[in-house]
Order: C-alpha cells, then structure tokens, then sequence
C-alpha cells in the first residue's frame, strides 16, 4: 500500500475519534471535554462550555492544516517511502501550494472566528446571543445575568443530567432546560416553554449485546416576548431532544413545562410490540374446548382483571425450521392445567422466559407453563371455545 495513504488513514481515523470518542477513549480521559476540564475548573456552567466548545471549534477546523504538517513531517523523516509514491496531483499541489494555502486559509479563519467569539467578553458568542432572548427588566438584565442563574442552578444536585448522544447531553434544573451541544447549547425557561413528543421509533443499540431501544423525538418551544421577533425570525424558539425511552418518564416528572404528546405518537415497550405479534400469533392457532374450562367468575392469576381465555393444548409437530423431528429434550409436552390466564400475561410470561437480547426469534422459542412447567411454544397456545375473537373485537383493539 502506498505509505501516503496509509499515513492518511491513521490521521482520519485519529480525527475520528477526536470527533466522535467512543466509551473506551473516554474512559482514559483522552477527549477534549476531559482535557479541557483540567485547565477550564475555575469557570461556570454556562462560561465554561462557551470556552470548551471554541476550543472544540478550533482543534476541528484545523485538522486539515495539521494534516499538511503532519504529512510533511513524515515526508522529511521518511524521504524513501514517499519519492516513489508521489501523485502528479500531490506534486502539482505541492509545487504551487494551493493545497498548503487553503488548509492555513480555513485555520486562519478558525483562529479569526475565535478570537471574534471571545471579543467583550465573550459577548459575541452564539451561546451569549442565544441567552439574550431572556433578558427582562428586573431580575436578568443582560446574558451574564442570565448565565449566572444558569449556573446557580447547575451546581444543585437536584439537577438531571441525561446523555443524549456521544456529542450531546441534557441538563434540566428548577427552572431551565439545556442542551449542550458539539459548538454550544441550547436552552429553555420553563416558565415559557412547552414540549412536544413528535415521534417515537426504536433502534438497534450496541452494548455487550445488540439490543433495541426505543428512542422519544421532543420538541422544545421556547414562547417569546414580542420584543425578541429577531430572534424568532433567527429560528433560535425550538430545538429537538433525541431522549432514550427510559428516561422519558424521569424527564416528564421532572420538567414543570407542559408536555404534550401529538395523537400520532404511541408508546409501546418490546413486552407491548410481542404482545400484539403473540395475538396474531395465536388467532392463527383455532380454538380450543378444554376438559375442565375455567370457573364461572375466575380472573386471570396474574392480572387479577380479564378472564382466562386461552389454553396451552400441544398441537405442534415437535419439528425444526428443515422439517427435522426435535430431540425429546426439545419437545413440547401437553398441559393438563385448567385455563388461569388470559392471552396478554400469558404472553408477558412467555416473553419473560427469553433472552431480552435474543428478541427478534421469541416468537420461536419455547417457555413452561406457569402452573406445571410443561414445555410449549406459541403453536401451543389456543383461545378457548366461547372467547374466538370477533372482527369487531380486533377492530376495537
């Protein structure tokens, strides 16, 4: 391989990371946030990620001018590997320097743009122009004001604290709503603001197995006074959360702005989504008329609400996906218990019996019964005789 793009692909990959550090790399403390933090303790909440996320800015918008004298520095130490490897299209950039030029022209205005943001104070900013829109006449009279009361909030430890991504996290206090961001953050008073849960979907995520999470899209209207039209007209009322569902419930709880949910969005859980597969599963299976039917007036064990309306009665072939018999340790065995439960917790309790990583192949796995333990799979699980599901009772669920 050309010792070029070798040395090339190490540097991205270098970049990468530098970027988008995975959970190994902050585990060392090798990110800029962790290295930064080291010489950026003395300042607040607010003024502290204004400094960090310049920083950011400028190690980002220089990396191609670090590359240029990356590359030329293993040029000069490694003269060999390179002579003979030397593009047209290299040397002509090279010889003319246009390449060198564009790269110290971007870092230069990098440098420019920082110094720019740093200039009266940091008053130039987009984090000081975005905190601007809550200045009112008594308590918060500019944007230092207004981080000042940011920050008071941010060092109680009633604070939440959620991680959205690898490139951003959620601070909610008493009164604030903060976003922080790759190049700065956004914010929200709770007094005017409202939430809308635009969307829910669910995504394979990668931990110590592949397992799927279900990710809440909200949207966070920040409700303006008339004199901040400019700002409104600058698109900086709203900005979007991406929240892992297991913390929507702590975040509703505790936010004190109104949370809306449009009549679209529906929440469902995995256990909820294999319900509904077990249902169409089951509805497939015919029914069943058991010796001994549940007693007039029995609930369902585990709900204690519906009234039992499936049976477990073997009526698989024992057999694999090739049609191969199954071994007898693999073989369902017939159920001679009276029916207890009704098709949602039986469903529940065979979901409960499965590997949660493992959930795409429940629907072809086996569990015990509840009562006696006898192996069975969904085949096996049959509405009892008087409780067939009608076309109006599905239409109604």
């Amino acid at each position: 391989m050309d010792p070029g793009v070798l040395y090339t692909l190490v540097y991205l990959l270098l970049c990468f990371f530098i970027i988008f550090p995975t959970t190994e790399i902050e585990s060392f403390g090798l990110t800029v946030d962790n290295l930064c933090s080291r010489y950026l303790t003395g300042d607040n909440f607010v003024q502290y990620h204004m400094k960090l996320t310049t920083v950011k800015m400028l190690i980002h918008f220089t990396m191609p001018a670090t590359y240029v004298g990356y590359m030329r520095l293993l040029r000069w130490l490694n003269p060999d590997d390179f002579k003979p490897h030397l593009s047209p299209m290299v040397a002509h950039f090279n010889h003319h320097g246009l390449l060198l030029a564009a790269v110290l022209l971007l870092a230069a205005l990098a440098v420019a743009v920082a110094v720019y943001w740093a200039w009266n104070g940091w008053s130039n900013h987009p984090t000081a122009k975005h905190l601007q829109q809550f200045i009112n006449e008594t308590t918060m009279r500019d944007w230092r004001a207004v981080a000042t009361n940011i920050n008071d909030e941010c060092r109680r430890v009633t604070k939440m604290v959620v991680r959205l991504n690898t490139l951003s996290k959620l601070v909610v206090t008493e009164n604030w709503i903060v976003e922080i961001r790759q190049y700065g953050i956004n914010v929200a008073h709770q007094n005017a603001a409202v939430m809308i849960v635009c969307e829910v979907n669910t995504q394979d995520v990668i931990t110590d197995t592949i397992e799927e999470s279900q990710f809440v899209n909200i949207t966070v209207h920040q409700l303006h006074q008339q004199r901040q039209q400019q700002q409104r007209q600058q698109g900086t009322t709203s900005f979007k959360l991406r929240l892992n569902g297991v913390h929507y419930n702590d975040l509703r709880d505790r936010v004190r702005c109104p949370v809306h949910v449009l009549p679209s969005v529906k929440f469902q859980s995995l256990n909820d989504r294999f319900v509904e597969a077990f249902r169409e599963v089951i509805a497939r299976n015919g029914t069943v008329v058991p010796a001994a039917g549940p007693i007039a007036g029995d609930s369902c064990l585990a709900c204690l609400q519906a009234q039992p309306d499936v049976k477990i009665e073997k009526r698989c072939l024992d057999v694999d996906q090739a049609g191969n018999l199954l071994p007898d340790a693999d073989r369902c065995e017939p159920c001679h218990c009276r029916p207890h439960w009704c098709l949602s917790c039986l469903a529940v309790w065979f979901a409960s019996r499965q590997e949660r990583s493992e959930w795409n192949t429940w629907l072809s796995r086996k569990a015990t019964c509840p009562m006696c333990r006898a192996r069975f799979c969904v085949l096996d699980v049959c509405y009892l005789e008087p409780n067939v599901p009608t076309d109006a009772d599905a239409a109604q669920r």
